[in-house]
């Protein structure tokens, strides 16, 4: 989950420190955050989110709810990507040793997915995030489960974590197919040494889902922006995948 709207209800969460921050492009930033004794982050599950206060010439900010990308047992990583104030000025803007809020972690996207034999990610822009902590885990813990990752962006500029889940293809059972709007050939970036890394252009189809997917029975999670998620399921009910039990998790910028 992530927003730039204040979530008013939330805890105003624990002291914490940010340990560094990363670039991963032009708009996408990592904090990797040091919650301190807060046993809470240290037994978090993949898909879980927690909320993030930084401090404003006027004050504590309102607390804004972000996906936790690390794998359990990492430091907390929360991969944000610039849509307003918050997310574009704010969280640049944090320094090594700055102060901030941390609360969490909360959630129950992809719950169990380590027991799922057959999974499909399909992930929309930085809607990726729960994916990657997801994948990150499997990585960690020499997971077997089959998975195909469909994620959507405009440019293959934009998948900031390609090289990453390109190296995870050879170590999992993982297929990446990147899902390219704006790209006019992305065909040209596929690699024979990475077999299991495709390229598709425009927006994920029936066709592309029965180019890669083997079972419509498989177990589904989409994360990505509202109007994607309509796209998605609508594609995925013409593929013969029963929609109701797809999971779901919805990101909302304002």
């Amino acid at each position: 989950m992530s927003d730039d709207s204040g979530t008013s209800n939330d805890p105003k969460g624990r002291k914490a420190r940010i340990l560094r921050t990363v670039r991963e492009d032009d708009n996408t930033t990592s904090v990797y955050i040091d919650t301190g004794d807060d046993e809470r982050f240290r037994t978090f599950r993949p898909g879980q989110f927690a909320t993030l206060r930084v401090m404003e010439e006027d004050g504590w900010s309102d607390a804004h709810p972000f996906t936790i990308a690390a794998a359990p047992g990492e430091t907390v990583r929360l991969t944000i990507r610039g849509k307003g104030r918050f997310t574009s000025e704010l969280v640049p803007g944090l320094r090594d040793g700055d102060e901030v809020h941390c609360a969490g972690p909360y959630g129950v996207f992809c719950r169990d997915i380590e027991r799922q034999e057959q999974v499909v990610m399909i992930a929309g822009g930085v809607g990726i995030t729960p994916f990657l902590s997801v994948l990150r885990n499997f990585d960690q813990t020499e997971a077997t489960n089959r998975v195909v990752l469909f994620w959507s962006n405009k440019t293959y500029g934009d998948a900031f974590a390609a090289e990453e889940l390109e190296a995870m293809t050879r170590r999992l059972d993982l297929t990446v197919v990147h899902v390219l709007t704006r790209e006019t050939n992305p065909h040209h970036y596929a690699d024979p040494e990475l077999p299991t890394v495709f390229f598709e252009k425009g927006h994920l189809s029936r066709e592309m889902l029965a180019r890669h997917v083997q079972s419509a029975t498989a177990s589904f999670y989409l994360c990505g922006p509202g109007p994607m998620q309509q796209h998605v399921l609508d594609e995925l009910r013409a593929f013969g995948v029963d929609t109701g039990g797809v999971e779901t998790e919805q990101f909302v910028f304002s």
